[in-house]
């Protein structure tokens, strides 16, 4: 009988992360196709045919479920982020391509990478797991280590323009994450093309920290292109 339990409590568990991922598949099936309203753990309960309490055994309420949905994005986010840097060189190259995937993971990830900044909100914190509110922080730490990191690790910028430098960069690409997840109309303000216009900007924030210029970073087809090949199976 001993030797049974190790294998039944595997069967268990095994059990238990199929209803979990089949309740985060509806959920984001319900984002897709009614948004923020739509999703509600009866709507889920429904679709996957598990009883309410079921769902409950998994996830407290609809903002724990939203919650999870943004940690697996931003997962992804780190492994597209490591992915980048592994395939570039040179500071200024490695800062656009950590951009580009940043906005990879955006189009991936459309509907969750939406609730990012709603999920952080001190408000849906409380409404959320303590595990989940850790989950998301060891997440924000992961990918603030790689920001700062990158900066810290090479030679173009000062020790003092280290954070100034990664700061006005973070804030840079998610204002226009914001704009691209949420169909902000750019073009009724004349910038047709937000993603190229952020690149843009780049470089002359990046000119004016003393970031090295290079002959790879700045041709826009030719960026987009790479950034296409190195995540292309992801």
């Amino acid at each position: 009988m001993q030797s049974d339990q190790p294998n039944a409590l595997s069967r268990k568990e095994h059990l238990r992360l199929e209803r979990e991922e089949l309740i985060l598949r509806v959920a984001l099936s319900l984002l897709k196709e009614s948004g923020l309203n739509g999703l509600t753990m009866q709507a889920i309960a429904n679709l996957t045919e598990y009883s309410k309490g079921t769902i409950y055994q998994h996830f407290t309420c609809k903002e724990d479920v939203l919650a999870k949905l943004v940690i697996r994005c931003g997962q992804r986010l780190i492994a597209l982020i490591d992915l980048a840097l592994d395939n570039s060189e040179g500071l200024r190259h490695k800062v656009v391509m950590v951009s580009w995937a940043f906005f990879i993971n955006a189009e991936l990830e459309s509907e969750t990478a939406g609730l990012v900044s709603m999920v952080k909100s001190p408000e849906f914190q409380t409404k959320i797991s303590e595990s989940q509110q850790k989950a998301i922080s060891v997440i924000d730490q992961s990918i603030l280590s790689r920001v700062i990191g990158l900066f810290t690790q090479q030679s173009d910028i000062s020790a003092d323009k280290v954070k100034v430098g990664a700061f006005g960069w973070w804030a840079m690409k998610w204002g226009v994450q914001d704009v691209l997840v949420n169909d902000w109309e750019m073009s009724r303000l004349g910038f047709d093309d937000p993603k190229r216009y952020f690149f843009e900007s780049l470089h002359v924030f990046l000119d004016g920290l003393g970031v090295q210029r290079d002959s790879i970073s700045h041709d826009f087809e030719t960026v987009q292109a790479h950034a296409k090949q190195i995540f292309q199976n992801h």
